[in-house]
């Protein structure tokens, strides 16, 4: 599933699975790459912001408000995004 970057007008989607690829490169763990992409997005993780306009500040918005009110349950955000779009709320 995917989490998107909660920065700005970013948006960008990013597997959540990939954030424990980082955290093996790293030498690190997954909550520590988790809380460093809930703090600066998609930069944690080796990507660059896009300029994705309306749509992306929109999926920022969702995914970080996902955050504030989720916490460390990625899968429960990234579940709640998910059902979002199906719902075409993006």
């Amino acid at each position: 599933m995917d989490i998107y970057c909660p920065k700005g007008t970013c948006g960008e989607p990013v597997e959540m699975d990939y954030l424990h690829d980082v955290a093996e490169e790293k030498g690190t763990t997954f909550n520590v790459v988790l809380h460093q992409f809930q703090s600066v997005g998609c930069i944690a993780v080796g990507y660059q912001h896009s300029d994705n306009g309306e749509a992306g500040a929109n999926r920022s918005a969702a995914m970080s408000a996902m955050f504030d009110l989720l916490g460390d349950d990625v899968d429960g955000a990234a579940a709640m995004m998910e059902d979002a779009e199906m719902f075409g709320m993006f």
